[in-house]
């Protein structure tokens, strides 16, 4: 009998692969969860710039992990939030990423979500209809 034998159904005992003969660690192939969403936030915008531009022109976009609002209302957790533009400083929209990814299914969904959040805070930030931000909105 060997000694890396399949004991009670638990599966292989050893290592799967050898270490590598001249060490060093094998690079990861797919993003991590956080730049998985930077890289759907940056191609909302870029889609959002493309589409109507000129509406981030007085806008900073943001991501943040989790939001730190002490008071949500009715005890939801907000996806994002948008502040109006103030004397010194243009309107902000924050978007927080660990509400994001619970609510999504899938990267594919995240991709979505992400960009719908971003269309419908710059809605309302800007007043003007979410078809006119993002005319593909609707697909």
């Amino acid at each position: 009998m060997s000694k890396r034998r399949n004991r009670h159904g638990r599966g292989q005992r050893g290592p799967v692969v050898l270490p590598r003969a001249h060490g060093g660690r094998i690079e990861r192939i797919d993003p991590t969860k956080a730049e998985f969403f930077m890289t759907c936030l940056a191609e909302a915008v870029d889609q959002v710039q493309g589409s109507c531009p000129g509406i981030l022109d007085d806008a900073v976009i943001g991501a943040e992990d989790v939001p730190t609002m002490p008071d949500w209302t009715q005890g939801r957790v907000p996806l994002s939030s948008a502040v109006d533009r103030q004397d010194d400083s243009p309107a902000r929209v924050v978007m927080y990423r660990r509400p994001l990814e619970l609510r999504a299914t899938s990267r594919r969904g995240l991709a979505i979500l992400v960009h719908r959040t971003l269309v419908e805070q710059l809605s309302a930030l800007t007043g003007l209809p979410v078809e006119k931000i993002d005319p593909s909105i609707d697909e």
